[in-house]
C-alpha cells in the first residue's frame, strides 16, 4: 500500500505543478471566450486532482497492495515494459542522429517484437505504412520540421521531405 500512496504523492505533484502553468496562462481578451487560453488545462487538471483522490480513498480502504504485472521484472510483461521503455529512450537519442524516417523505421518493428508480436510481414507494412503516414502528415502536409539527422542522412531527409 505505501508504493501506491508514494507513487499518488509523485502524480499529485505533477498534476499540480500542471495546475501551476495553466493558471499563470494570460487571460483572454475575446469577450466571448469565457475559459481564456487556461480554462480546458485548469478544468483537466482540477479533474485530475479529484479522480487522484478517489483513487487514493480506494486504496486506504482496500489495505491491500495492489499487485501490477506489468511493473514486476520478474514477470514477462515486466521485462518487455522495461525493454519498450529503454528502447524509446534509445530511440529518442538516435532521432536527431539519424532522423526520424530512418529511426522510426528502426524502431517500430522492434517495439512491436518485444512486445510479443510475431507476424513479420504485417509487421513491415506496419512499420512502412506508419513511418510514411506520419512523414506526410507532419512533414509535408503540416509542414511540422521533423528531425533530420546529421550529414548525408540530412541530405537524404530532404530528398523524401
Amino acid at each position: 500500500m505505501a508504493a501506491e500512496l508514494i507513487f499518488n504523492c509523485l502524480v499529485g505533484l505533477g498534476i499540480v505543478f500542471y495546475l501551476i502553468q495553466a493558471f499563470s496562462l494570460p487571460p483572454t481578451d475575446n469577450p466571448t471566450d469565457v475559459l481564456g487560453a487556461g480554462g480546458l488545462p485548469v478544468i483537466l487538471g482540477i479533474l485530475g486532482l479529484v479522480v487522484l483522490a478517489a483513487i487514493t480513498v480506494r486504496v486506504f480502504r482496500a489495505r491491500i497492495a495492489v499487485k501490477i504485472p506489468m511493473f514486476d521484472l520478474g514477470s514477462l510483461d515486466g521485462r518487455s515494459l522495461a525493454l519498450n521503455v529503454a528502447l524509446l529512450f534509445a530511440y529518442m537519442m538516435l532521432l536527431d542522429v539519424i532522423g526520424f524516417v530512418l529511426s522510426t523505421l528502426l524502431y517500430l518493428p522492434i517495439a512491436a517484437w518485444f512486445i510479443g508480436y510475431r507476424k513479420p510481414v504485417a509487421l513491415a507494412v506496419f512499420t512502412v505504412a506508419v513511418t510514411t503516414t506520419f512523414t506526410v502528415v507532419f512533414g509535408i502536409l503540416f509542414v511540422v520540421p521533423l528531425p533530420r539527422g546529421i550529414g548525408q542522412l540530412r541530405e537524404l531527409s530532404y530528398m523524401i521531405y
